[in-house]
């Protein structure tokens, strides 16, 4: 991980303002100026950094299990299934 991905993950999360009601805070709206991003600018940093953390979790739990071979029963399965739409 850099320094960079790190400094991300150390800061807290953005919440935006959509999702203030449903995470029990106000329901107030915000304004936002009219040319102005209503998401923070470190928002687009955090999704990036949980995005990248995600992939490499997901990749480290299922990299191997995609890689086995597919069993010759289900493959048998599969092409009789496909025999008998064809008929």
């Amino acid at each position: 991980m850099t320094r960079s991905e790190a400094a991300v993950l150390d800061r807290p999360a953005v919440v935006p303002p959509s999702a203030a009601g449903v995470m029990g805070k106000t329901n107030q709206k915000r304004t936002v100026e009219p040319g102005k991003s209503p998401m923070n600018p470190e928002g687009e940093g955090v999704d990036r950094a949980f995005d990248l953390w995600l992939r490499r979790g997901l990749h480290q739990l299922y990299d191997t299990v995609a890689k086995e071979p597919i069993p010759e029963e289900l493959l048998r399965m599969i092409e009789e299934d496909r025999t008998s739409l064809e008929e």
